[in-house]
C-alpha cells in the first residue's frame, strides 16, 4: 500500500520531531527481546581497541534504547500491543466514567469496548468507529495523529455473528514514517478479535 503523500504541515511536523521520537520501542519490547534473546544471561564483553584500551560491548537491550528497531520488528511490536488492546475490555464498559474525562482518557481506561453484545449494526455506526479510533489513538502513541482510518465490513456468509475492522495508519518511524495496514475478525458472540498480520 502506498504511503499517502505529505502535507506541508505533517512535513514540518515531521521534520521537528527529535530522534529520540522517531525511534520508539516500548520499553516492555525492550525486556521482551532482551528475556527471547537470553540477554540477561550472557556475561558482559568487552571489545579490544587498537590502542590496548577495551571498550564494553552493548547489549542488544542497551542497543534497542539506543537506536530503535528496523521497521519489520517495529511493525511486529506494533501489531501484538494491538492485538492485547483489542482484546482488553476498558474500563468504562463497567463503569460510568462521564464525571472523570481524565480517567477516560488515561492507561486506567486501557482497552477496547465490550464488542460481545453488540449486533452488527451498532458495531457498523459512526459512534462506535469513532470510540475505536480514539482507543487506538489514546493507547497507541506510535500512531501518526490523524493518519488513522478505520472501517468495518460484516464478513461474508456469517453475517450474523462476524464483522472485520480494517485499520490504516502511518508509523512514527526513522528516517520515514511507515504506513501499514491490520485487519481484524471481531466474534461478536464472545468479543474476542483476531488481528492479522501488517500488510505494507
Amino acid at each position: 500500500m502506498a504511503a499517502r503523500p505529505k502535507t506541508p504541515a505533517e512535513d514540518r511536523r515531521r521534520r521537528t520531531r527529535r530522534v529520540h521520537e522517531r525511534s520508539r520501542i516500548a520499553l516492555f519490547d525492550v525486556f521482551r527481546q532482551s528475556f527471547e534473546d537470553h540477554d540477561a544471561r550472557k556475561g558482559s564483553s568487552a571489545i579490544a581497541e587498537a590502542d590496548g584500551s577495551s571498550t564494553a560491548e552493548l547489549s542488544s537491550r542497551s542497543n534497542a534504547r539506543r537506536i530503535g528497531v528496523d521497521e519489520q520488528t517495529l511493525r511486529m511490536h506494533v501489531q501484538d500491543h494491538l492485538a492485547t488492546l483489542m482484546n482488553t475490555i476498558r474500563l468504562d464498559a463497567a463503569v460510568d466514567l462521564a464525571d472523570a474525562p481524565n480517567v477516560k482518557q488515561s492507561v486506567v481506561n486501557y482497552g477496547f469496548p465490550d464488542l460481545s453484545s453488540l449486533t452488527i449494526k451498532e458495531l457498523n455506526s459512526r459512534d462506535m468507529l469513532q470510540t475505536i479510533r480514539s482507543a487506538l489513538e489514546d493507547h497507541e502513541p506510535r500512531l501518526v495523529p490523524g493518519s488513522l482510518a478505520v472501517r468495518m465490513d460484516t464478513i461474508e456468509g456469517n453475517a450474523q455473528a462476524r464483522v472485520a475492522v480494517h485499520l490504516t495508519a502511518d508509523l512514527i518511524a526513522d528516517p520515514a514514517d511507515v504506513a501499514v495496514e491490520f485487519s481484524a475478525d471481531v466474534d461478536t458472540g464472545s468479543g474476542k478479535v483476531i488481528l492479522h498480520k501488517s500488510r505494507s
